[in-house]
């Protein structure tokens, strides 16, 4: 092992080694309008070429999911032998399928990973591909100004097809907490919601097609927990 004396000079040496990461794993979605893949490199594979050089210089890496202050959390850390240490949290999901919660416990340990030490994957084409398919969808995921008036044609309150389809849409995208859906569609619409009939059909409309887009993912509930985290941003 490389002696090192503490966390900030572990780091340093850490990132001027850094492993060159290719993603070799292939996502392919497809929508209504279009078709995209994606290429990204998976945890078995970082953690593969990375945990070595952490070991070398007296570097660990921990990541469990649990419960802080009411919110279901990644708390993750990088150790050094000193005792010194970096951590954080990353949100995780509160419902879905033991398999949808376990592929966000997955991507979010992938995630952190890479934030703490500074590896980043080799960047290529479908990065160009997919930073595309965000700009033709960003009007959809963007909530609505808070001063922004709604149109006198859309006043009314959101209809029962309306409704049905968004229960459906959320269960399609295995959210079934009924508190996370409201705050799902709260953030959408940019207003609070204490129910989803407060529900304009304007808003219910853009809290479809908002849905519509994540359900096309290969791990919706991911997709939406991060568009939640992010405050309604993609």
């Amino acid at each position: 092992m490389t002696e090192t004396k503490d966390l900030a000079q572990a780091v340093a040496m850490l990132q001027a080694r850094l492993p060159e990461i290719k993603k070799t794993q292939t996502a392919d979605v497809k929508t209504d309008k279009a078709r995209y893949s994606y290429t990204y490199a998976d945890l078995a594979q970082i953690t593969r070429e990375l945990m070595p050089i952490l070991g070398e210089l007296g570097l660990s890496f921990l990541a469990k999911p649990t419960m802080i202050e009411g919110r279901f959390v990644l708390a993750y850390k990088l150790l050094h032998v000193s005792g010194e240490s970096e951590d954080g949290e990353y949100p995780l999901p509160t419902s879905g399928s033991p398999q949808t919660v376990g592929s966000a416990i997955t991507y979010a340990r992938r995630y952190c990973l890479c934030a703490v030490t500074g590896v980043a994957p080799e960047d290529d084409d479908d990065a160009a591909q997919a930073e595309a398919e965000r700009n033709s969808q960003r009007s959809a995921w963007r909530a609505p100004a808070a001063n922004q008036a709604p149109e006198a044609t859309s006043d009314r309150e959101a209809t029962k097809p309306q409704l049905q389809k968004l229960h459906a849409l959320f269960s399609q995208a295995e959210w079934t907490d009924k508190a996370d859906r409201l705050r799902a569609a709260s953030v959408i619409v940019g207003r609070d919601l204490t129910s989803a009939t407060e529900m304009t059909r304007k808003e219910a409309s853009t809290v479809i097609d908002t849905l519509q887009q994540i359900t096309a993912d290969p791990d919706p509930a991911i997709r939406l927990s991060e568009l939640v985290s992010n405050g309604g941003q993609p």
